[in-house]
Parts: C-alpha cells; structure tokens; sequence
C-alpha cells in the first residue's frame, strides 16, 4: 500500500471515530439545541463550499492539477463528513 493509501486510510478511520464520539454526543442533545447544531452545520457547509470555490475557482493563481485534485479531494471529503453530521442530527430531531 502507498503512503497516500495509508494517510487515505488513516484518515477516513479518524473521521469514523469523530463521527461516532459526534453521534453519542448529538444523543444528548435537546431538540432546542439540535435544532441549533442543525443551522451552525449548515453554516460550517456552506462556508466550505465558498471556500472551495474560492480556493480552486481562482484564476490569477496558476497552481498544478495535482494541488487541485488534492484540494478538491479534501474539501470533498470535509463536506461529506459534515454532511454526515448533519444527516445525524436530523435523525435525532426525528
């Protein structure tokens, strides 16, 4: 396995276990303050996708296709995992 298989690896288990400590924490919410959670994730994705965009629709900085796959992958992967979050909260407000 590479060394990118590896850190690929290593880092979808840690979002496994963030996940899974978010989701006991989400249990214990009231409905109140889910309903909160609910909007400042909404945020948190909204500002993400801005700074995806921002970041790889720039146009006067010329930067290789291998840093814009590797940026558009990791924004990727930071909006499904709040995506994640969201869809666990939405399931706690039934």
């Amino acid at each position: 396995m590479s060394s990118t298989e590896n850190n690929l690896a290593e880092l979808t288990e840690r979002n496994s276990e963030r996940l899974r400590e978010y989701h006991d924490r989400v249990k214990t919410l009231t409905k109140g303050e889910l309903a909160d959670e609910l909007e400042n994730l909404k945020d948190e994705l909204a500002d993400e996708e801005g700074e995806m965009r921002l970041i790889i629709g720039q146009t006067g900085v010329h930067i290789n296709a291998k840093q814009v796959d590797a940026y558009r992958e990791s924004f990727a992967r930071e909006m499904d995992f709040i995506k994640k979050k969201i869809g666990l909260v939405q399931e706690a407000m039934g």
